[in-house]
């Protein structure tokens, strides 16, 4: 995990990929999240794919991105969220925050959190990869017009 008190050495990604016996909660993230706001030292990706979090985690997440600005990277692959964990992470992604990609692959935002999430992808000209995850075909529809105009994806 990331120091609490001392930012120590820089380094550019921090990756943990749950196994059966060892997932990270929302609690864990709650504590990563604090952490991330005292760091000085951390601009890289953060990687949490196949863990057991929630919406919560995605709220700690948001909460501490506002607050930090190193994430440069947020892979939230094949976990358990929903509509409001996209609420979350768009609210958090303002027009400046020099983040490059962000993945939900396995996640179902639902209709409320894949549209903040994609009109925080069309206001941020830094997201270059989006995964939005598992989505229905009024998802795709609105993927569709939502992004029609958007230029700084490479990869969806």
């Amino acid at each position: 995990m990331i120091p609490t008190n001392e930012s120590g050495r820089p380094f550019k990604t921090l990756v943990y990929k749950g196994e059966e016996f060892e997932k990270l909660d929302d609690n864990d993230i709650k504590r990563l999240s604090e952490a991330l706001v005292k760091n000085d030292k951390y601009f890289g990706s953060i990687v949490l794919k196949k863990n057991n979090l929630s919406d919560l985690s995605a709220l700690y997440l948001a909460d501490a991105m506002k607050n930090f600005e190193g994430i440069r990277g947020l892979d939230l692959s094949k976990n358990n969220l929903s509509s409001r964990a996209g609420e979350y992470i768009g609210d958090a992604l303002t027009p400046e925050y020099r983040i490059h990609f962000l993945s939900f692959r396995g996640n179902c935002l639902e209709t409320f959190g894949l549209r903040r999430v994609l009109e925080a992808v069309n206001a941020n000209e830094h997201i270059e990869m989006l995964d939005i995850g598992v989505i229905s075909n009024a998802g795709l529809e609105m993927v569709t017009d939502l992004l029609k105009s958007n230029t700084n994806l490479n990869k969806l």
